[in-house]
């Protein structure tokens, strides 16, 4: 449930869109004093949230929600995707170290989830039992400032 001071966008799971959520949560990070580099990544992480939610939860179709909560404690910063859609595998939201892969192992795609468990403190994938999905990811406010 968000908060008075929440940040709360609700967008149609149409990809054109990720431009708006990733400007929006950019604006977001600056109000709170991030610096630059710091943003980035985070921007990136939730855009590959947001990008999942739309690829694999709605499979492309552009008539899905994905909502966008931005919320912040003294010690957290709080962000959460959710969708709709259909459920994640649970073994596709594990985590798994990043690693450079051999030049014969590279395939488009797989590496969102594992960025999302780099850049974040902590993360929670909840993925429902018939339908939709709820990524949470949370970074402490010291090590915000990086």
């Amino acid at each position: 449930m968000a908060e008075p001071d929440d940040v709360r966008l609700v967008v149609s799971s149409d990809p054109q869109l990720l431009g708006l959520i990733r400007g929006v949560l950019q604006t977001w990070l600056e109000v709170l004093h991030l610096v630059p580099e710091r943003r980035s990544e985070i921007v990136l992480a939730v855009d590959e949230a947001c990008s999942n939610a739309i690829r694999h939860a709605y499979r492309g179709r552009a008539d899905g929600r994905v909502e966008l909560v931005l919320s912040r404690t003294d010690e957290w910063v709080e962000i959460t995707v959710s969708d709709q859609g259909i459920p994640c595998p649970a073994e596709c939201a594990e985590y798994r170290p990043l690693s450079r892969p051999a030049a014969d192992e590279v395939t488009p795609g797989g590496l969102g989830v594992k960025l999302i468990y780099e850049v974040f403190d902590e993360v929670r994938f909840c993925p429902g039992t018939t339908r939709g999905n709820c990524v949470t990811m949370r970074l402490r406010r010291g090590g915000a400032a990086r």
